[in-house]
């Protein structure tokens, strides 16, 4: 069961606001979102915030490791999943599917070539009619 978002803020000790709120509430449920879909999905019930609202908590809820992001053909898709994945971007539908699977072979070999990394983001382009997705 997921925290509620109140208190995923709260546990990282980060202040409490609408907005904040408002994203996590958005995205508890899974999936991939560009901040353009989150603005307007929160300009229905918020008709005065900004964009540049939106990518400033975006990126502090990022910073504090409740949400993570990756890019792919120049956009920036934003997901509430931070443990390592992989993100399938599926070029026919312009939509991201993650795929679970383990990928600490990856980070052993990283590791082995002196790689330390703090967040691995794994993104594979297909096509995606075949999944019926």
């Amino acid at each position: 069961m997921r925290i509620d978002s109140i208190q995923q803020l709260r546990d990282k000790r980060i202040k409490v606001t609408p907005q904040r709120v408002a994203i996590l509430n958005i995205m508890k449920n899974g999936g991939h979102f560009t901040g353009e879909q989150i603005y307007n999905e929160l300009k229905k019930k918020m008709p005065s915030i900004s964009l540049s609202t939106v990518y400033s908590t975006l990126d502090t809820l990022e910073r504090n490791e409740i949400l993570s992001s990756f890019e792919v053909s120049g956009m920036r898709w934003f997901e509430s999943r931070t443990e390592s994945h992989v993100n399938v971007f599926c070029v026919d539908k312009n939509r991201v599917i993650d795929i679970d699977m383990d990928v600490s072979w990856l980070l052993n070999e990283l590791k082995k070539k002196g790689i330390s990394p703090t967040k691995v983001s794994i993104v594979a382009h297909s096509t995606c009619d075949q999944r019926n997705i």
